[in-house]
């Protein structure tokens, strides 16, 4: 009983493995550019574009002419993902951070719950190591399943609309910024449109990534929030 109690002890006290050593986990691009952001440096004054594909296609800093946007977004990242990868950003203590993600675990088959709650660490983690980062929580962006890609992520948008009700309510207990960027890309009641919260087809060409029209949507809804202070 003593061996196993002093065994318990020594597991607990142990520093735990850095995640990003742990090759495998998840994808060889995701090695390659978390590896990356942990040699490039993050400090005060920068603002982080935090999430999977859809941040990482685009140039944020060229979008709003803001050389202290760094993007940090990693294609086919899911919430997990982003936790594991938090420590490099957090100890500059950016000034901002701007998270989407979310949607890769919905193509995982992930219920709502789950999602949150993996979104929920991500929240923890950041008020605790760096209290002076502003937060802000983005909506899941609408999906359009007419495109015949990503079904695993495209034909789920009633998923997405429950993630993101919960995200509302997160942001709310905790006090946060929840920015609704799904509402100015859903088709919503314009004429013809089969299905109001679907993705607008002009702002997409399969359903799920965006177009340079979507990104400027995007930048509208979000740009008062990247000045505010």
């Amino acid at each position: 009983m003593k061996k196993l109690t002093v065994f318990l002890i020594f597991i607990l006290l142990s520093p735990i493995n850095n995640n990003l050593n742990a090759q495998g986990k998840y994808s060889t691009l995701y090695y390659q550019r978390a590896t990356l952001f942990e040699e490039l440096p993050v400090d005060k004054n920068d603002i982080i574009f935090l999430g999977n594909s859809i941040t990482h296609f685009g140039e944020w800093h060229e979008i709003f002419n803001n050389p202290n946007i760094k993007n940090r977004g990693i294609s086919g990242d899911i919430a997990e993902g982003v936790f594991d990868r938090l420590e490099p950003i957090l100890k500059g203590e950016p000034s901002k951070i701007f998270l989407l993600i979310g949607i890769n675990d919905v193509a995982q088959n992930k219920d709502a719950d789950s999602i949150l709650r993996a979104i929920t660490r991500i929240v923890v983690k950041v008020a605790m190591d760096s209290p002076r980062t502003k937060l802000y929580i983005q909506s899941l962006l609408p999906v359009n399943d007419t495109f015949g890609k990503f079904p695993g992520a495209t034909t789920r948008g009633n998923v997405v609309i429950e993630i993101n009700k919960k995200l509302q309510k997160l942001c709310a207990d905790r006090y946060l910024t929840y920015i609704d960027v799904y509402s100015a890309l859903k088709c919503g009641e314009e004429p013809g449109a089969t299905n109001s919260e679907a993705l607008k087809p002009e702002y997409t060409n399969d359903g799920l990534h965006l177009l340079g029209k979507g990104y400027l949507k995007w930048a509208e809804v979000i740009k008062p929030y990247l000045e505010e202070r």
